[in-house]
């Protein structure tokens, strides 16, 4: 018999979708956040649908007051308010699903990103790294990332312990696990003081996860951009063989 589970709208979709508990061999991608779907999940009930969202997805607020964009509420919008993606002033990656947006700043943000925790811990680093929204640095200093060596720029967000003078990126280089030896010991500038103590076990493997998920979300990014560019080229190509014709 056909399934009878209760079915249930979002505004996001046309569609009523229903509940589903999503498995790893599914390789599932939420349509709301762009990141692999994995336990409590909602789906389209047409079966020649391919949309599915998170649980928290699908209950995010229409409206958020965020810490980084205090002047104005950020409204969720279901699709990118531009063209086909935007890019997230905190992270400065590329988006095409759901955004936290202020209209009136053109700001935007991905919902993952709005919700970021204002420390995390890292392996390896004796001390909670706190969440900032600008480079901690004044007077045209340049903030590198003490994990992967890169600029992080000015405008966008960082994970930084003040203590140590140690900072990272918002996203993988933030809860990437350090199995190699530690970065830039005690001494000289104090950056990157590293302590294996004070880590629960549970943590690691969480911030494998995320990491391996904000990956996967950078690598499909790039696909929609660079088809995008593709389908662009070729509606250029054709006006141009359109012309074409019409001097002939």
């Amino acid at each position: 018999m056909a399934s009878r589970k209760p079915s249930v709208r979002h505004p996001s979709h046309s569609h009523p979708l229903r509940s589903h508990k999503a498995q790893v061999e599914e390789e599932i991608i939420c349509s709301g956040c762009d990141l692999d779907l994995l336990g409590a999940a909602f789906k389209c009930t047409k079966s020649e649908c391919d949309y599915f969202l998170h649980k928290s997805c699908f209950e995010l607020p229409r409206e958020t007051r965020h810490k980084a964009h205090p002047d104005h509420p950020l409204t969720l919008l279901y699709s990118p308010p531009y063209e086909s993606t935007y890019t997230c002033d905190a992270c400065g990656e590329y988006g095409s699903g759901f955004t936290y947006n202020c209209s009136i700043c053109q700001y935007d943000v991905h919902v993952g990103c709005v919700s970021m925790p204002e420390s995390v811990e890292r392996e390896g680093h004796a001390h909670p790294l706190t969440l900032l929204y600008r480079s901690p640095y004044q007077n045209g200093l340049i903030f590198n990332c003490d994990v992967c060596q890169e600029t992080v720029p000015d405008n966008l967000w960082s994970y930084y312990c003040k203590e140590c003078d140690y900072g990272t990126h918002l996203h993988s280089c933030a809860v990437e696990e350090e199995e190699e030896e530690p970065k830039r010991g005690g001494g000289g500038s104090g950056r990157g003081s590293t302590s294996s103590g004070g880590n629960k076990g549970g943590r690691g493997s969480a911030a494998s996860e995320l990491a391996a998920m904000l990956e996967a979300q950078r690598e499909m990014e790039k696909m929609q951009i660079e088809l995008h560019m593709e389908m662009q080229r070729a509606k250029i190509a054709k006006k141009a063989r359109k012309a074409c014709l019409k001097l002939i």
